[in-house]
């Protein structure tokens, strides 16, 4: 070995100059004062030139021998947990010998064990493989809704119909609870009754269907459905243990069908009752008395004929319905939702009375305008006689065919009951004088009314109206690197949940998100121009449960960020503005922990944008990038791509914000090992780390 790699040797001389240093300093001392002089100033240079030749042996250590260990220990952890082909990041002129050639062996052999492994495990489970495939296309193509529940309720399976039957994307996942989509009271009244019955089947009664049918509706939505529920069947588990599974069905317009048919039923037979009664009294009395008297006979034969006419009266008006109940085109035109409402708010009743706020994003809709008007007019008067409110916030938010005109105030909800009451009243400015469920009919809409899902203390009332598609338009692809943003004060969003802080890593909900926007500083006029994120589900990347949605950011996007990511103004031209996206970005998360890269840097957007989207991300919040400081240091590169190749992560695409949420999500599973192999293992253990 050269001396320049003898740390020994060069440690051996310095022991020599300190040992000379000291005799010719205990010599200086017994002689006279000019020598004693002469030699404590050479032992002096001694020592200078000793410590001088000690600080700088001890760099050189630093550099060529601590640093590339603890480099060694980083790649070993990082090869033992995560990624065996992973290349030692160590400069060369290290002092480790053969160390990390021995390290990269061992690394080899285990990725090829792993290798041998993961190929015995490929080639034993494909007969499984292939089961579960046919499986899963068999419920795939089903035509009904099949919805697979854990005992909780949680949600462990459902398929495309049901994604299309329930049409609630924003609250269906897996391991959400069924009851953020369907009414809780009908699903757990079905459960207890199955279940009811299977104990009786265990307890030796006699044998029972193990699955009922009933009827639900959606959260939120007026849909219909009919739903049958059976157990799954597990007999090690005791009943209350065991999941269940659902089919469902929209049954929504069979359901309104059915109803105009008994009303149109019903009607005719009450109102012919009375005329052919009449007829049927005139003509016996006719037949039975041959010799009336000339004056009866005559009263007789009138009252045939005015029943007739009665009874022609009664049929013509009964076909003109049925006509309409067979869906004649109503009187109803495109209009903008916030020409609806300054109608109403400028109506004089409205003006003079109450004080009418516009809130969320303009929205074209198809209704009769002057019937909604006085129809919504109607319902803060009756809302102001019942609660005493004079302040309404008017609302219209899109969701797939329809437009939710929603009606918002301080107070209690209008009861269904109450509800069901103003139905019967009449609209006197509306042309015919229909009632209230007459206009609402005409607009396929069915009126409801419940707390406010955002604001405490307030109520809505929801008017379902016919609405328009937009098209959904593709995202753009590249993203320009952002600063790295250190913040340690991360963990103080938390939030206050000690059962869901000593939740283990791997057992926690996570929504992994990304951001892009017009430039770097949300101080400085900077927006959001796209917001995505992917769910991840005991520890797995749910690739189908995703949100990607442009936004509108109100102000031209600098030709210097375009030349980044690629996203135009035009690309965003008609795209929903970040108070609208917010609230459903929050309803996508849930009670989910939020995860991004250099998080900060997007918390400081959608912070910026809570209060006028009325909501608040209360989430916990972890940042893969703090958590690759905790374990690797700063001495590496934290950068996203940096990071993944590290880990070994293959990224297929890169800088969108759903694919950069894809490749966070992954490299979050590989975090979440290596954390464990630190002690790492609770959301409360990795806020700390940030400390």
């Amino acid at each position: 070995m050269p001396f320049r790699h003898r740390p020994d040797l060069v440690f051996i001389l310095i022991l020599v100059f300190i040992v000379a240093a000291c005799i010719l300093l205990l010599t200086g001392i017994a002689t006279d004062n000019a020598t004693s002089q002469s030699l404590f100033a050479v032992s002096l240079g001694l020592l200078a030139v000793a410590g001088s030749a000690t600080l700088l042996q001890w760099y050189n250590l630093k550099n060529k021998l601590i640093q590339p260990l603890r480099s060694v220990v980083r790649g070993a952890e990082i090869i033992l947990k995560t990624h065996a082909a992973h290349e030692l990041e160590i400069k060369p002129g290290h002092l480790l010998g053969r160390l990390p050639e021995i390290v990269h062996d061992f690394g080899d052999e285990i990725a090829e064990s792993r290798s041998q492994i993961s190929r015995a495990l490929k080639t034993g489970a494909q007969s499984a493989d292939d089961q579960r495939h046919y499986l899963e296309q068999v419920i795939r193509g089903l035509d009904e809704g099949v919805i697979v529940c854990d005992s909780q309720a949680r949600i462990i399976l459902y398929n495309p119909s049901a994604y299309r039957i329930l049409q609630s994307p924003e609250q269906l996942g897996l391991g959400r609870s069924l009851f953020d989509v369907l009414l809780r009271g009908p699903v757990e009244h079905t459960l207890d009754v199955i279940r009811a019955q299977s104990t009786s089947d265990i307890n030796g009664s006699s044998p029972t269907s193990k699955s009922t049918d009933f009827v639900c509706s959606v959260l939120n939505k007026e849909h219909m459905l009919h739903c049958r529920m059976g157990l799954l069947d597990d007999e090690s588990d005791a009943v209350d243990s065991r999941g269940f599974v659902m089919t469902l069905s929209d049954v929504t317009a069979r359901q309104g069908a059915l109803r105009k048919r008994n009303e149109l039923l019903r009607k005719t037979v009450e109102q012919l009752r009375s005329p052919l009664a009449s007829l049927k009294a005139a003509a016996e009395n006719i037949n039975t008395h041959p010799d009336l008297p000339e004056e009866m006979r005559n009263a007789f034969n009138a009252v045939i004929v005015a029943e007739s006419e009665n009874l022609t009266e009664q049929i013509d008006h009964l076909a003109q319905e049925s006509r309409k109940l067979l869906g004649g085109e109503l009187v109803t035109a495109d209009i903008f939702s916030t020409d609806l409402i300054h109608n109403i708010a400028t109506r004089e009743a409205v003006e003079n009375t109450f004080a009418i706020t516009q809130t969320g994003l303009p929205l074209w809709m198809r209704v009769d305008s002057h019937a909604m008007t006085v129809l919504i007019e109607f319902y803060m008067q009756q809302i102001n006689t019942l609660q005493g409110v004079t302040s309404f916030d008017v609302d219209a938010d899109k969701r797939d065919q329809k437009v939710y005109l929603d009606l918002t105030w301080q107070g209690t909800p209008v009861t269904h009951k109450q509800l069901n009451a103003w139905e019967l009243e009449t609209l006197p400015d509306v042309v015919g004088f229909p009632t209230v469920s007459r206009v609402l009919q005409q607009h396929s809409s069915v009126v409801w009314s419940q707390k406010h899902p955002r604001i405490d203390g307030s109520a809505i009332l929801r008017i379902p109206v016919p609405g328009s598609n937009r098209p959904v338009e593709s995202a753009s692809e590249t993203l320009p690197p952002r600063p790295m943003v250190y913040d340690f004060d991360l963990a103080q969003l938390a939030g206050d949940d000690a059962t869901v802080k000593n939740q283990r890593l791997r057992e926690l909900n996570f929504v992994v998100f990304d951001t892009e926007t017009t430039g770097l500083n949300p101080d400085q006029g900077d927006e959001i121009i796209q917001i995505a994120g992917v769910r991840v589900v005991n520890q797995r990347i749910l690739t189908d449960e995703v949100f990607d949605q442009l936004v509108y950011p109100n102000r031209s996007i600098p030709k210097s960020s375009i030349r980044f990511h690629g996203i135009t103004d035009d690309d965003v031209q008609g795209k929903p503005l970040i108070d609208e996206v917010l609230p459903d970005f929050h309803r996508f998360v849930g009670n989910s922990v939020l995860v991004a890269h250099n998080a900060w840097f997007d918390l400081k957007f959608l912070k910026r944008r809570e209060m006028q989207s009325g909501i608040r991300f209360r989430n916990p919040v972890l940042d893969t990038l703090m958590l690759s400081v905790c374990l690797h240091g700063h001495e590496v590169d934290q950068s996203l791509d940096a990071i993944v190749a590290r880990l070994g992560i293959e990224i297929l695409e890169r800088h969108t914000a759903l694919a950069d949420s894809l490749a966070t999500a992954e490299l979050l599973l590989r975090l979440i090992d290596l954390l464990e192999a630190q002690g790492i293992i609770t959301l409360q253990d990795a806020l700390n780390a940030y400390k």
